[in-house]
């Protein structure tokens, strides 16, 4: 049974081995989705004063399953821009994130933000569960890296403006365990309980919001220890909690305490719940009273990042390298630290 991307093969789509380990590997992933839980090219302008323009695009998928629905934010000027590759979190779309993604675009990057399958806004339930989306998800975002000089070719000049060397992983929530994954963090074969590495080579640092801890026998604690590229967790201190005997935030920011010390950041955003205040992820939830400061500081660290590893800025590098590794203020009800 092909679980994956059908215009992705990897050769061995008549191995029946093959495919039966990856329908079992699939299958172990269920349960994992729920604790991660909670085309024709048009091209939009922003406002007229905005300083990025949005493309709207698409890439194909097998020929019984719709196109996968694409995004890009890229600056109007500038040249050797970064790239950002961004996965929604459960049920979410690209679209849930703009206050997130179009803040980096306008900062200098060129900003990828795919739907996946398990999307509402693709026709699935919230709380629906199909054994196969992680294995979509990492499908897609494989396909993505393979397709980006077709991707940045939707807004003229693009693809000579931009330095496919320097790629960032981003993720929430379920995205957040993709990003983490494609930059290097190991997953267990369910069926052997050997390591399997999805690692990207091309991703040169990762930002994980609001992501996922252990979560044995899928992902154990030595997992992490792949992970080696610059990291920024991010993580509120009222985050969903999916994880029995630990809290939301203490389950959440594990990627940070489990991958190696060096590069690594954590932003705490006091009082923040999964989605920044109603900020991102999902329409139908009331903004609180801090979420416009839970999204300043998100976006101010995560440039702040982002400079520093992907366009080599000594400024943001400096800023970086003196931080404590205890919490220390940051912006409005937010702190930084390193490891």
């Amino acid at each position: 049974m092909n679980i994956g991307n059908g215009n992705r093969g990897n050769g061995n789509s008549g191995n029946v081995n093959s495919d039966n380990r990856r329908e079992v590997f699939a299958k172990a992933f269920c349960w994992v989705f729920f604790f991660v839980l909670m085309g024709h090219i048009t091209v939009k302008a922003a406002a007229a004063s905005a300083p990025i323009t949005i493309t709207e695009t698409s890439l194909p998928r097998s020929a019984d399953v719709a196109a996968m629905p694409v995004r890009i934010a890229a600056p109007r000027t500038g040249r050797a821009l970064p790239v950002i590759l961004f996965s929604h979190g459960a049920y979410s779309s690209k679209d849930d994130y703009s206050v997130l993604l179009d803040h980096w675009a306008a900062h200098g990057y060129v900003v990828i933000a795919v739907t996946h399958r398990d999307s509402t806004r693709l026709g699935t339930t919230r709380g629906g569960n199909d054994p196969r989306f992680m294995t979509w998800r990492l499908d897609d975002m494989k396909q993505v890296l393979d397709s980006l000089p077709q991707l940045l070719s939707a807004l003229p000049g693009l693809v000579e403006r931009t330095d496919s060397s320097k790629i960032a992983a981003t993720g929430h929530s379920f995205g957040g365990l993709i990003a983490q994954t494609l930059a290097g963090a190991t997953l267990r074969d369910p069926a052997t309980g050997t390591a399997v590495s999805h690692r990207q080579p091309t991703i040169r640092a990762a930002i994980i919001f609001s992501g996922a801890g252990a979560m044995p026998p899928v992902l154990g604690a030595e997992d992490f220890a792949a992970l080696a590229v610059p990291t920024l967790v991010t993580v509120g201190t009222e985050d969903l909690k999916q994880a029995p005997n630990l809290s939301g935030y203490e389950w959440r920011r594990q990627p940070y305490d489990l991958i190696p010390a060096g590069q690594k950041y954590l932003l705490t955003l006091e009082g923040a719940d999964h989605y920044l205040g109603g900020s991102v992820g999902r329409d139908d939830l009331a903004r609180s009273a801090q979420a416009d400061d839970f999204v300043a500081a998100f976006q101010a660290a995560s440039t702040l990042f982002l400079d520093a590893w992907l366009k080599d800025d000594k400024a943001a590098k400096s800023r970086l390298s003196g931080l404590p590794s205890t919490a220390a203020p940051f912006a409005a009800h937010a702190t930084l630290q390193q490891r």
